[in-house]
């Protein structure tokens, strides 16, 4: 199944293009600015390079957040107008699942971090190893109410640890220094193709979206996780 990957939720973002279990194509984007100017090129670009027409893949799946809330709002809104102009299925992926994706072998926890300002974080737990699982919502709230759902040995993960490293290190106990650890820089952006693959756990199980009704999941207090997002 030829899927096409969209990940604009944070500043580095990314095209992916995959068949089942094949890379094909992958492009990252600054889209710090100009987010619209540069995405539809990249998707043109990316199909290029996995020698495909827009016709022929066979869904889009998006990062539909929690990140920025222009990142996320055109990356939704370009997935939405190509499945509709295509007639294709749709599928939302949570940007924090994206993100523990690329750590989904490692046999730790995961915990991914996002700031979402006003001293919070956007945050969830996740499973790696030889069963990859969730094991937490997706959350908004203080980082240090997400530390309550740690448990070491864990590997933290995402952006938000430009923040807040230094703040986990100090609010975890000292004797549990040397199971504590911080992905590096290359494993902590959510990629397109993680998208896409996570986006194909939900098609081969029919789970979709709607092309009229899906939105970006604009978290702020509390829980949310949208469905399927894996």
């Amino acid at each position: 199944m030829k899927i096409l990957g969209i990940e604009t939720s944070t500043p580095i973002g990314s095209v992916g293009l995959i068949d089942g279990d094949k890379l094909l194509a992958e492009q990252v984007l600054d889209i710090t600015r100009h987010h619209s100017a540069r995405l539809m090129p990249a998707i043109d670009q990316t199909l290029k390079w996995g020698n495909l027409s827009i016709q022929e893949i066979d869904a889009v799946a998006v990062s539909v957040g929690p990140g920025s809330f222009t990142g996320v709002r055109i990356g939704v809104g370009t997935a939405k107008t190509i499945c509709y102009a295509i007639q294709k299925p749709i599928v939302g992926v949570s940007t924090l699942a994206a993100i523990a994706y690329n750590l989904r072998h490692v046999e730790s926890q995961i915990c991914i971090v996002l700031d979402a300002r006003r001293d919070e974080v956007y945050g969830a737990t996740f499973r790696g190893g030889g069963k990859w699982e969730r094991q937490s919502d997706d959350l908004c709230l203080p980082i240090q109410d997400l530390l309550t759902r740690v448990t070491p040995p864990v590997i933290f993960s995402g952006s938000g640890l430009d923040r807040y490293a230094d703040r986990i290190e100090d609010l975890l106990s000292s004797d549990q220094s040397d199971s504590i650890y911080f992905a590096d820089l290359p494993f902590r952006i959510p990629r397109g193709i993680n998208v896409a693959w996570l986006g194909l756990e939900r098609l081969v199980s029919s789970d979709t979206d709607d092309c009229f009704t899906i939105v970006p999941n604009y978290i702020r207090q509390g829980v949310s996780h949208p469905k399927g997002s894996s």
